[in-house]
């Protein structure tokens, strides 16, 4: 990986209010979605427990700690679980988000479980399943993340994303 995916990277989480992400699971979601829509890292993924998940980006996570790019924090949950919180610095060696400031505000405005589901839903999509049997496919796997209109926040997100939902 080159040292522009770090950077990118790094400049994705400093772009966010406080130069902060709250959650692993959360940066996965929002690099997949963004990849989708251009944003220039290359990371693989795989569906996962959580929907797509790349090992390639959670080791850069590791890797952009130790060169100093964030700060990761472990924060404990009401279940007691950690939620890691990523910090970042905006530095002028990073590249410029510009661009895609407003897809960066659109995904951090809404809740993990709807980007989660997001990701997943698109996921279907990119592997060749049409809009029903994505649908289909994300109730199997998601369940009850579904329901209380979660679903349809993530269509609306994707369709505001300028991904294809139908």
């Amino acid at each position: 990986m080159s040292i522009e995916n770090y950077r990118w990277l790094a400049a994705l989480i400093a772009a966010h209010p406080d130069c902060e992400v709250f959650g692993r699971t959360r940066l996965q979601k929002e690099v997949k979605l963004l990849q989708r829509i251009g944003f220039p890292t290359h990371y693989d993924y795989m569906i996962h427990f959580y929907g797509p998940y790349s090992e390639s980006l959670h080791s850069d996570i590791g890797l952009l700690e130790a060169f100093g790019f964030i700060v990761q924090t472990a924060e404990p949950t009401k279940e007691g679980n950690p939620c890691y919180k990523l910090s970042a610095q905006e530095r002028p060696d990073l590249p410029s988000v510009a661009e895609y400031r407003g897809a960066i505000a659109r995904l951090h405005g809404e809740p993990t479980v709807v980007l989660e589901l997001a990701a997943t839903y698109d996921a279907f999509r990119d592997m060749g399943s049409d809009h029903a049997e994505a649908i289909e496919r994300l109730r199997r796997k998601k369940g009850a993340k579904c329901d209380e209109g979660n679903q349809e926040r993530a269509l609306e997100l994707l369709e505001s994303l300028g991904l294809p939902v139908a």
